[in-house]
């Protein structure tokens, strides 16, 4: 069984969420510094340009959903003058849904009889019409999801004929201790669950 270590590359899109105005948040921004930019790859002209705002998964509290960079190209930087993001890896980038978020809806989806009836015995209190746009969404990129859980570890013994059920004991088996498996798949492969 193969496992997935996460180091930092030029072209990071997610990492873990660090406390402002932590030891660990220097650390990681000095570290994204000096991979720099995935477009021109000059490691000397990225700065830290801010950080990204959203809403809270519950509530109408402003949060950061991660970092913005940008590769400067000003004062004599060699940079490209792009900027780039990098999310915290609980966030699914353009969307107000958390990651935990998804995996329950999906979970209950799953075990539920419908998906309304999911949707109404669900904790959650997104709109009957996102649900199922993202039980659509999510069955598009089922087969997306699962290639990429093959570069983790081998798809576990299919237990019934459903595809969802699956993809979610695939992710529970390629991250097995992690809080939230979606938030340990966008750190882990650097790519968004959303294809």
């Amino acid at each position: 069984m193969r496992t997935c270590v996460v180091w930092y590359f030029a072209g990071m899109k997610f990492a873990r969420f660090v406390e402002p105005n932590s030891l660990d948040l220097l650390n990681l921004r000095a570290k994204i510094k000096a991979g720099g930019c995935g477009r021109c790859h000059c490691p000397t002209a990225v700065v830290v340009h801010g950080y990204l705002w959203g809403y809270a998964a519950s509530g109408d509290d402003k949060v950061t959903r991660g970092m913005r960079f940008l590769c400067s190209d000003r004062y004599s930087n060699n940079g490209c003058g792009g900027t780039f993001s990098v999310y915290w890896d609980t966030v699914i980038p353009r969307c107000s849904l958390r990651t935990a978020q998804l995996l329950e809806l999906m979970r209950t989806i799953a075990a539920g009889p419908t998906t309304h009836g999911a949707w109404y015995s669900s904790r959650l209190n997104p709109p009957i019409s996102s649900v199922y746009r993202w039980v659509a969404k999510w069955r598009n990129l089922t087969a997306q999801i699962r290639t990429r859980l093959c570069l983790v570890v081998p798809p576990p013994g299919k237990i019934d004929g459903q595809s969802d059920p699956f993809t979610l004991h695939h992710l529970a088996a390629a991250f097995p201790k992690a809080v939230c498996a979606i938030a340990a798949f966008q750190s882990g492969l650097q790519t968004a669950i959303t294809g």
